[in-house]
């Protein structure tokens, strides 16, 4: 660790023990930080030899969600957090968006960003997108961002900025920007610049959307070097990228120290899905060849039904609101979008049914969880719903099964009872059935049976509508 980083560690450290100062914004600023395809073990607090001392640090000083649950996939889980309902409700429930295709996030689900941007706020994405991107409408100045900077698709090279067609996928807000440098390395660079000069009197809601240490897995050799111990390369270069998103929100804070906006920040972490490993189940990614995660004590990985996949690194932190300590409620990304408003004081505006309930008291005060289902996912094949302690992973396509688990008797899924639990599976498959006569059609399966037909022009981002 630099002497700059071990000197904002201490600040860190000392600001997050004052006491409040009086805000000077009407509403607190909230910086949102998101990591894609982290292990749940792969942090120090959960006992990694990764090294994550500011992560580490951070989520000492807030309260760490241990019962968490995301999306399959990052691009669901992005859209489950910005609009606080469930994918499946807006046909984003399959796979993700991938570099070439057409569909998005429909423009009449409300976002979170225009909820917060109505009310006063400055708006800021930096970082990664993936929820469409083939036409002007689907990007973030579009859906309520004042500042885009970042990539649009999922995976790129780190170093090229290029995404998996080979196209270059690097922004400032519309227009496509070249220069050289590390993405993790530049989104630091560009919160560090946005945030010295912002106004602290307006309030700020900044997106630090990571894609490390999701695959390609690159990282620079002066972060490479830390683990020269490690023989494996893909190993190596993990936990590499995952040091470079520590270094990256170490200097976010300072940032926010210096500028005197940290006392009145809250903030939220968490991987939009749990660690990528080889699977049975491809992401699309790139990354189901090389075993670099650990999710622990919890099984499987991205893109599967198990709890290494939905059960995700998380915590929040904003002095003198939320006490030091564990949750071990269960939450659902759905819950930040009612969750964020309730704790600054914006009041919500939903133009259809969330699903998302306010948790502000539980991670706040401690209270019970008011949730005791959650969907967590249902597609036209397979889905998953825990409803209290049992969980039911139904797999329809042939041959069909259901599985049941106690997750907590049995968290690593090892004991499946469905044969024990009759009754149980016959009313979990029976509430999951009734989630599935509500899901849309899936926008991805429509892709797929709708080919573009020659349609995609060089630039890949002014597709015109398909008939």
């Amino acid at each position: 660790m630099s002497l700059q980083t071990r000197v904002w560690c201490a600040l860190l450290l000392a600001a997050l023990g004052a006491a409040r100062v009086a805000c000077a914004a009407p509403h607190p600023h909230i910086v949102y930080i998101t990591v894609d395809d982290l292990g749940w073990k792969d942090v120090g607090y959960h006992g990694s030899i990764v090294q994550t001392p500011i992560i580490d640090r951070l989520a000492a000083a807030g309260v760490r969600l241990e019962q968490f649950y995301v999306q399959p996939f990052s691009s669901q889980t992005r859209a489950a957090a910005l609009t606080g309902r469930y994918p499946m409700r807006y046909g984003m429930q399959t796979m993700q968006v991938q570099w070439n295709s057409q569909f998005g996030l429909p423009a009449d689900e409300r976002l979170l960003p225009k909820t917060l941007k109505e009310a006063g706020y400055r708006t800021a994405l930096l970082g990664k997108w993936q929820l469409g991107h083939a036409r002007k409408e689907m990007r973030p100045v579009q859906r309520g961002f004042d500042v885009f900077y970042g990539h649009l698709t999922g995976e790129i090279d780190y170093f090229k900025k290029t995404n998996r067609g080979g196209e270059h996928d690097w922004w400032q807000n519309e227009k496509p920007l070249n220069e050289p440098g590390y993405v993790t390395t530049l989104l630091a660079q560009q919160a560090v610049k946005l945030i010295a000069h912002h106004d602290p009197k307006v309030p700020l809601f900044l997106w630090l959307a990571f894609a490390a240490p999701q695959a390609p897995l690159q990282a620079p050799s002066s972060f490479l070097d830390r683990y020269a111990d490690v023989q494996d390369p893909h190993q190596r270069a993990y936990r590499a990228m995952i040091s470079t998103v520590d270094a990256a929100v170490g200097d976010t804070l300072a940032a926010l120290e210096a500028r005197g906006m940290l006392a009145d920040t809250l903030i939220v972490f968490h991987s939009t899905t749990g660690g990528a490993a080889p699977t049975k189940y491809p992401t699309g990614d790139g990354d189901t060849t090389s075993q670099t995660a650990s999710n622990g004590p919890y099984r499987d990985s991205k893109g599967s039904l198990y709890e290494g996949a939905l059960r995700a690194v998380a915590f929040a932190v904003w002095p003198e609101h939320i006490s030091a300590g564990v949750v071990n409620e269960l939450m659902h990304t759905v819950d930040l979008y009612p969750t964020i408003l309730a704790a600054v004081g914006v009041p919500l505006k939903p133009l259809k049914p969330l699903d998302g309930i306010d948790q502000w008291q539980t991670i706040s005060a401690g209270s019970p969880s008011p949730r005791k289902e959650v969907l967590l996912d249902i597609e036209d094949f397979r889905g998953a719903l825990r409803v209290g302690n049992w969980k039911l992973v139904h797999i329809a396509t042939l041959p069909s099964h259901s599985e049941l688990y106690n997750l907590h008797a049995d968290p690593s899924e090892e004991d499946n009872q469905v044969d024990r639990e009759p009754e149980r599976v016959a009313a979990l498959l029976k509430r999951l059935t009734e989630y599935a006569w509500e899901m849309t059609p899936s926008r991805y399966l429509d892709d797929l049976m709708h080919p573009h037909r020659g349609d995609m022009p060089i630039y890949w981002g002014d597709n015109p509508v398909r008939p």
